[in-house]
């Protein structure tokens, strides 16, 4: 089912729910529905946060269409449940120029009519342009928190997650350990392989670090041949073990640049997290750590003491 909507094709392909009707855009039978479509437009440009967006149709359009449940799916990854489905569904899968925005599906506990369905056919086009926005603007946001290179989060994105996870820890009252990790020798890779092979290092090692660890955990690249990884809900003896699990696999990774092989060994600090300590005040005792076991000889794990044993 296509829709031309301006400057582009906005595609309602019913899945489930009844029999394809035309779309009538626009068109409003009551006085109550020709105020929904006036202002819907206006109020779904408010926000590019697509929560947000997504309440505002449901609350906007929910007196008209008298749905009892709004469920939304994005590639299996975002999804919104508003109740629990009933027997009768609407169920759609949105798209816009061949790009795949989502399924949108609405249940009731009495059957959907011809007239429901276009309803809700005319409000939907009217929501494919706000939900294509939100989308964009939240790849543009986990673009600017990833670093390219590695597929890791960045730098920012570890500050801003760090200050969750310190919330989440003292509101749950379970420990948070960070792990600061270092490639040893890095510059002696790029001089002796060059910066092709340094990247490609960088790259197997987050790959490395990644399978090593948790769902729960998260590893990111802090800059340039460092790393931090926060082991959520994790004591410092545990997390000294995970340490030395990502110790030992990095020291067994062989990379080769075409022309040779090359390993390569990492050092780890670790810290765990302390009372009312601030997040910058963690990453600093576990750099020390990471600084330590750079000093004693490489390719090894060092934990800090807490703050109350210095």
């Amino acid at each position: 089912m296509e829709h031309q909507l301006h400057s582009g094709t906005a595609k309602l392909t019913l899945v489930e729910g009844g029999r394809h009707t035309e779309i009538n855009y626009g068109k409003a039978n009551s006085k109550a529905t020709a105020k929904v479509f006036a202002r819907l437009p206006s109020i779904l440009q408010t926000t590019l946060m697509l929560e947000e967006l997504l309440a505002l149709f449901q609350e906007q359009t929910q007196p008209i269409l008298a749905f009892d449940s709004f469920h939304f799916l994005h590639q299996g990854v975002y999804q919104v449940d508003s109740d629990t489905a009933h027997h009768h569904r609407c169920h759609y899968k949105l798209e816009m120029n061949g790009t795949y925005l989502g399924d949108l599906t609405l249940t009731r506990r009495h059957k959907f009519s011809d007239s429901d369905i276009k309803l809700l056919e005319d409000l939907l086009c009217l929501l494919v342009y706000p939900i294509r926005n939100c989308l964009l603007y939240r790849q543009a946001l986990s673009s600017a928190l990833k670093d390219t290179l590695t597929g890791l989060g960045n730098r920012s994105a570890y500050e801003a997650n760090l200050t969750r996870e310190i919330d989440i820890a003292r509101r749950h009252q379970t420990p948070l350990s960070l792990l600061v990790m270092d490639i040893d020798n890095f510059k002696n890779i790029n001089d002796s392989y060059g910066h092709n092979s340094g990247d490609r290092a960088l790259k197997v090692v987050a790959d490395t670090v990644v399978q090593a660890l948790r769902l729960s955990d998260a590893c990111y690249r802090f800059g340039g041949e460092e790393f931090t990884i926060l082991l959520g809900n994790t004591d410092i003896k545990a997390a000294r073990l995970v340490a030395e699990r990502i110790r030992i696999a990095v020291s067994q990774i062989l990379c080769n640049d075409g022309k040779q092989n090359f390993s390569f060994t990492a050092s780890l600090g670790i810290a765990q997290l302390h009372q009312r300590e601030q997040g910058y005040h963690l990453f600093e005792r576990a750099d020390m750590a990471l600084y330590q076991a750079k000093q004693t000889g490489r390719n090894l794990t060092v934990c800090a003491p807490s703050p109350a044993q210095v």
